[in-house]
């Protein structure tokens, strides 16, 4: 630069001669047109990795050194400037500059972030608009004029009055005025928030907290944090009353709270977003009519938002900055506010939906657990009805009295275990023991051959031990023994065998009986209260027989044919106590 400044001084003031000058100047001209051929190629080596953004820039840069070096060259080889090369230059920088431009958007560091203020630009807008429409007003008069048409004084004056009370209305306007606002502000210039990293982030907070939490209070969490708010509450509507979800951080009294709920009912009809501190504007006026906020202001309260769920009104956060730097509604914070309301407007529906599926999921376990206390209870029933029955004949028997006292001490024992499960609304069984399977059997054929047909049974010569819970095993495998002495004709044949086959004690109940279908086996057999007894059975048994062997890490597995009878075989690995 000071080589070019020492340059341009000497060619002015020196008394030189006009054809010397114009050698100096086309040399000089010469000479930089070389300089930046080789700084482009310099800056082009050090690119590196960024040669893909400075390549068209280096391009047309090259291009218009190239030029000026040939007319140059041309200019000194015949001692002229061709008017031609001079005429045609202008036109050849213009065609660089779309190269310029790509390189300024491939290049981060050369953006230019200009930031201009909204109201410069607005009234700038205005400003131009009202040039524009002038033009247009003078345009159309002028072309009247062309066509021949005649102006009377009295239109032409009519016709700049009206342009200029239109032209007037337009710059007072407040409605055209914010129309123009909104209009810049969202095509002009760059979003408030980023919605990308606001979306990510709203979406971390709800997925980060706990199933336990209360999903109110991480969605009232997830919303100050999109805003950058510090306190808030949620206000669902129950019932026609406003019921406050989370914690009461504004201790709103009575009189807030009903302006609340009246105010909500005008919400769910226009899903305004509240500015409380923007409420007595023009817009609230006519929108509100009839509703006040003045207790709600009283408690900090800035900013109302209603949540909506399927369509349908659910409640509203009341949120305050206390301190923090307060967000204005404008357009684009509406906009945000309308996909964050969204959002936590679902993950309060699933949250909600997930409180019900855990309630039923309650009332079906305390169903089942009803269901085998009723089953048990049945068979309870079935053995004191057995003493009744053998009672009038056996009574002098004392070897039958102590077996009745046994048997009835046992039952007390079963019927208060079923009542407390009733109390504590959860199944609960005796506790797992270490018991000889043979004598196991042997209970099992002495009480059930009360029935016919008796049941033979085949034990293993050397005594095998499992561990489980006694009454439960004893109750669903007498189960099946009392189902297949049903479904069996007094001289048919019921058989209990026990073996053990490596580790697993395999335990098999077969009859004579009817049998069943496949289709039954595969379908019904196994579903809780499906039974093929009619009134007198509830249809658990099979189903409480097969969960417990599964809770034994076991399996239960059945085969039978119609008119041949059935096979129940329960397999039950060895465990360690």
């Amino acid at each position: 630069m000071v080589a070019a400044i020492l340059f341009n001084l000497a060619f002015a003031f020196l008394g030189l001669s006009p054809e010397l000058k114009f050698k100096l100047l086309v040399s000089a001209s010469l000479l930089t047109a070389i300089i930046q051929l080789i700084l482009l190629e310099q800056i082009y080596r050090a690119a590196h990795n960024d040669r893909w953004g400075y390549r068209p820039f280096i391009l047309g840069l090259a291009s218009v050194n190239i030029y000026h070096l040939i007319m140059m060259s041309n200019a000194l080889l015949l001692n002229t400037l061709d008017p031609v090369y001079l005429s045609a230059r202008p036109f050849i920088y213009v065609l660089i500059v779309p190269f310029i431009l790509l390189t300024i958007k491939r290049v981060d560091n050369w953006n230019l972030r200009i930031f201009i203020s909204r109201d410069v630009v607005l009234q700038s807008s205005l400003l131009v608009f009202a040039g524009g429409y002038l033009l247009l007003m003078s345009l159309t008069g002028y072309f009247i004029q062309r066509s021949g048409q005649a102006w009377s004084g009295v239109v032409q004056i009519v016709f700049v009055a009206g342009a200029l009370l239109l032209l007037a209305y337009i710059f007072i306007s407040e409605s055209v005025r914010k129309y123009f606002r909104i209009f810049i502000q969202k095509h002009f210039y760059a979003n408030q928030f980023d919605y990308r990293e606001q979306w990510l982030g709203l979406t971390m907070t709800l997925d980060a907290e706990n199933s336990d939490d209360d999903f109110y209070e991480v969605g009232l969490k997830g919303l100050c944090k999109s805003l950058n708010y510090t306190h808030g509450a949620y206000y669902k509507l129950t019932n026609g009353q406003l019921e406050l979800k989370t914690k009461d951080l504004f201790s709103l009294n009575q009189n807030a709270t009903n302006e609340l709920l009246h105010l909500s009912t005008k919400l769910a009809e226009n899903r305004w977003f509240v500015d409380v501190s923007d409420f007595g504007a023009a817009e609230y006026a006519v929108e509100f009519r009839g509703y006040f906020i003045n207790h709600l202001i009283m408690f900090d309260v800035e900013i109302i938002i209603p949540i909506f769920i399927n369509d349908e009104f659910h409640g509203v956060f009341v949120l305050s900055s206390y301190g923090n730097e307060k967000l204005a509604l404008n357009w684009e914070v509406r906009d945000y506010l309308t996909v964050i309301s969204s959002q936590i407007g679902s993950y309060i529906r699933f949250g909600e939906a997930r409180l019900k599926l855990e309630e039923n999921a309650k009332f079906a376990a305390f169903n089942r657990m009803s269901a085998f206390v009723v089953h048990d209870l049945k068979n309870v029933i079935a053995q004191i009805g057995m003493i009744v029955k053998n009672a009038e004949k056996h009574r002098d028997n004392p070897e039958f009295i102590d077996d009745t006292f046994e048997t009835l001490g046992h039952t007390k024992e079963r019927m208060d275990r079923m009542l407390s499960q009733l109390k504590e609304k959860q199944q609960t069984r005796g506790s797992e023991t270490r018991f000889e399977l043979n004598a196991f059997a042997a209970k099992l054929r002495d009480d059930f051959n009360r029935n016919l047909p008796q049941v033979d049974m085949v034990l293993p010569s050397e005594p095998i031990s499992v561990f489980a819970d006694y009454d439960r095993l004893y109750s669903i495998v007498g189960h099946l023994i009392e189902n297949a002495q049903q479904a069996t004709s007094d001289d048919g044949q019921v058989k209990m065998t026990l073996d053990q086959v490596d580790n697993n004690y395999i335990l098999t109940i077969t009859d004579t009986g009817v049998g069943m279908t496949t289709e039954f086996m595969n379908n019904q057999l196994f579903t809780p209260f499906v039974t093929t007894k009619g009134n007198a059975g509830m249809g658990v048994g099979v189903y409480e027989a097969k969960s417990y062997v599964e809770e034994l890490n076991g399996t239960l597995t059945v085969s039978s044919q119609v008119g041949k009878g059935s096979t129940f075989k329960i397999t039950i690995p060895k465990k360690e106590d």
